[in-house]
């Protein structure tokens, strides 16, 4: 009669350890899994304290964050003031120009948060003609060569005045400022940028200031009809304007 075989046991060379230790990768105890003798309701209260924590933090993130774009909000209006101020114009305009840009941005299919930070950053254009003499921003007649050499600095200016980008509303006003003079066939200024090497933003911005300009009651033209103003910028359309 034949035997089973007796199995024989694994030498201790090849027998399995319950638990392999790799390194030194054992959780600390508050935040070890229950074992049979922790009390499961104690455990989870810590872990509902800890994602409160973490809720709490994330919210006092988000109030700070809000303070800080509600005050670069107000300093950016504060420099719009300034701006029209100095130029001898009326805040009105700037607003207006802003209104016109995220209108018109609104029109070609632009997002609406993009439609909204150009409502806010586009009435900063000019802000560069801060720095320009008064002698000649308000010059009443033609300027001179090196009159208008100065005065082709101003976009440079204004970027020198608003700093480092500090929020996206920040980084689309300083595109604004430092290309609004350029020109669709690149004889604009200060960069002579061609086509659509200039920003969409800034394009916008120029149409629009041009738009509020020429429709402005000033003490030196009255304002022009609205037939009058899209047949100059269907005449400029390829040249100095290319939205």
């Amino acid at each position: 009669m034949h035997m089973p075989p007796v199995s024989q046991p694994h030498p201790p060379s090849l027998q399995f350890s319950p638990a392999i230790t790799l390194g030194d990768d054992t959780l600390p105890p508050e935040t070890a899994a229950p074992s049979g003798n922790a009390d499961p309701g104690k455990t989870y209260q810590q872990m509902f304290r800890m994602a409160q924590e973490l809720q709490d933090v994330a919210a006092e993130r988000d109030r700070a964050q809000a303070a800080i774009a509600d005050a670069q909000h107000q300093a950016l209006r504060r420099l719009i003031l300034l701006a029209a101020l100095k130029d001898g114009g009326t805040p009105e305009h700037c607003l207006r120009v802003g209104a016109l840009s995220a209108l018109l941005a609104h029109a070609m299919g632009l997002p609406e948060k993009r439609c909204d930070m150009l409502f806010d950053a586009a009435p900063l254009h000019d802000l560069g003609k801060l720095g320009i003499p008064d002698s000649i921003l308000l010059k009443p007649g033609r300027l001179s060569p090196d009159e208008w050499r100065i005065m082709r600095d101003h976009p440079l200016l204004g970027v020198r005045l608003l700093g480092n980008a500090g929020s996206p509303v920040h980084e689309l006003a300083v595109e604004i400022v430092l290309n609004h003079h350029e020109k669709w066939d690149g004889s604009g200024y200060p960069a002579g940028r061609l086509g659509t090497n200039t920003p969409l933003s800034a394009r916008i911005t120029a149409v629009a200031d041009f738009f509020d300009a020429v429709t402005s009651l000033r003490s030196d033209r009255a304002p022009l009809g609205d037939d009058q103003v899209f047949r100059l910028l269907e005449c400029a359309s390829g040249t100095q304007f290319g939205v």
